[in-house]
């Protein structure tokens, strides 16, 4: 009896919040995007899934908030619209052997409040290529009845994940990838 009667004390305190759990949907979309001596690339996929825990309440307000996510995409559903390229491309991420690309959420913080749209600053690891980093970057939560969207962008270096930026060779010469991509990301959920 007093077991519920302190647990039922510290909900309507607030000092307990139910989570919810979404879960990733359709519209989500993630893009990596690089430079090359040649021209500037684009690659896509659609197939972002995965698990988020959260209060959305607790994106109402600034500070810390309790949270676990578990993001993943299948290192094949990236592509563009050139085959050869991506063939380079997923031979670079050794997509024979990693076959997924994922985010693990270790920390958010709601850094301030507009309009319904929360700017927070996410900490994380992201594992390609079997090489997980440590990342921070900011990201937006928003909310729309029981769907929430994270919207975000970091920069990364391919060789910081092992892989050797693709310098495939074509008729004219060979091409020379640059170190850096940046990661853009669009990610639907729903309870």
């Amino acid at each position: 009896m007093n077991k519920i009667l302190l647990t039922a004390l510290l909900f309507s305190a607030g000092l307990l919040s139910a989570q919810d759990i979404y879960r990733g949907k359709p519209g989500s979309k993630l893009t990596l995007e690089g430079d090359s001596n040649v021209h500037k690339w684009k690659v896509e996929s659609i197939a972002v899934g995965g698990l988020l825990k959260i209060s959305a309440a607790d994106l109402a307000k600034p500070g810390p908030v309790t949270a676990t996510a578990k993001v993943s995409l299948i290192t094949r559903s990236l592509k563009s619209n050139n085959k050869r390229m991506d063939e380079v491309m997923h031979a670079a991420l050794n997509a024979e052997k990693e076959k997924a690309i994922e985010f693990d959420l270790s920390g958010l913080e709601v850094k301030q409040v507009n309009g319904g749209v929360a700017q927070c600053e996410c900490k994380g690891t992201v594992k390609i290529n079997g090489k997980t980093q440590a990342i921070t970057m900011p990201v937006t939560f928003t909310i729309a009845g029981d769907k929430l969207t994270v919207k975000g962008a970091t920069e990364l270096k391919m060789t910081a994940f092992g892989i050797k930026p693709p310098a495939p060779q074509l008729p004219t010469g060979s091409v020379t990838t640059k170190d850096e991509v940046k990661i853009t990301f669009e990610w639907v959920t729903q309870k």
